[in-house]
């Protein structure tokens, strides 16, 4: 892994690694902390400086040709792993593929703790190499496999990498202004820093060139939806025409959807009677969806947050028992705003 300022967080990363991987090797690439005392009190550890350079898949190659495994495990110091072993990397390897591990990042919004999980390609052959400036990705066209190995990564709780990511990224879309790729990241880190007209329309780019069957394609419409809410653009609903059956499994674009047709309802009010049934079911499709396989990037998306958003649609339809119920079904999962509709609903 490369390091940078990681000494509350590398100690719990290096510790989950023990006796999964043959050896361990990080760069630091300019620590002004504690991290690499606290790195040096492991004798197994292969340590080596990096000249930063604002470039990740440089640093990252760097490390990789410190190594001398066969397959590369690839973490971060803010990263650390709660469920899988040896045997499952093991089987990746002797496939000759490429292994996708299920990172869960925890985040907080509105006093909420939330977790949003994503399948990263994290394990492969030593020769293989990082692309991207930020946001690397693997050079690579081997086939990739989903692993039984989860991550829990707290580097989104409570901090904003924004400043940091945004001047790279910027420079990554002026060097190539029609990848879909970078377009998307830039798109979602600027709706996160609620520059929602201008996130919008890279966003919007992204998807008018990106081919349906690219990794990030069903976030990338669901950031869309999200990012059209905010900005009121009526052009998301043929957005959403065009992905009720190709994402028809995933409760996160059908979540997007419900929340994008309340607003909808209510700023072009004229035509909400064409609208306002979708709001109830996009909210009732994502419950159905938790009784079966389905996809889901945003933890809740399925359970307790449509749930407490029907709650709010029977709320205002003045459905009383209809609306208990779902707040109740939402506070179930200890969602705080739930419980806070049911009190001043019952005082």
């Amino acid at each position: 892994m490369i390091v940078k300022n990681a000494e509350t967080t590398i100690n719990k990363c290096l510790e989950s690694v023990q006796g999964i991987v043959d050896e361990m090797v990080i760069v630091d690439t300019g620590s002004t902390d504690q991290t690499i005392s606290v790195i040096k009190k492991y004798s197994n550890v292969l340590l080596y400086d990096f000249n930063w350079c604002d470039d990740f898949s440089k640093a990252r190659n760097y490390a990789i040709e410190q190594t001398t495994g066969d397959y590369i495990l690839v973490l971060d110091s803010d990263e650390y792993i709660t469920s899988g072993t040896r045997v499952e990397l093991e089987s990746v390897m002797s496939q000759n593929k490429i292994g996708r591990i299920l990172i869960c990042s925890d985040f907080k919004k509105e006093n909420q703790i939330y977790q949003a999980k994503e399948y990263v390609s994290r394990f492969f052959p030593r020769e293989t190499r990082f692309i991207g400036a930020i946001h690397e990705q693997l050079d690579s066209n081997k086939p990739r496999v989903k692993l039984d190995l989860m991550v829990n990564h707290s580097g989104y709780f409570e901090t904003n990498k924004s400043k940091r990511n945004i001047p790279i990224l910027l420079n990554e879309v002026m060097q190539n202004p029609t990848d879909p790729y970078y377009l998307f990241q830039l798109g979602k880190v600027l709706r996160i820093e609620k520059q929602y007209e201008r996130a919008f329309q890279l966003l919007r780019k992204s998807y008018d060139l990106v081919p349906k069957n690219a990794p990030y394609y069903e976030e990338l419409v669901v950031e869309v939806i999200n990012c059209g809410k905010e900005c009121g653009k009526e052009e998301v609903l043929e957005v959403i025409m065009q992905n009720d059956e190709i994402l028809i499994n995933v409760s996160d674009f059908h979540f997007a959807k419900g929340l994008y047709y309340l607003d909808y309802c209510l700023v072009f009010s004229d035509k909400a009677v064409n609208y306002i049934q979708k709001i109830e079911d996009s909210f009732l499709t994502c419950l159905r969806l938790n009784n079966q396989t389905h996809i889901e990037y945003l933890q809740g998306s399925s359970t307790f947050l449509p749930a407490y958003n029907l709650g709010v649609y029977y709320e205002v339809t003045s459905n009383v028992e209809k609306a208990l119920y779902y707040y109740q079904l939402s506070s179930k999962y200890g969602y705080c705003l739930a419980e806070k509709r049911l009190e001043k609903l019952f005082i």
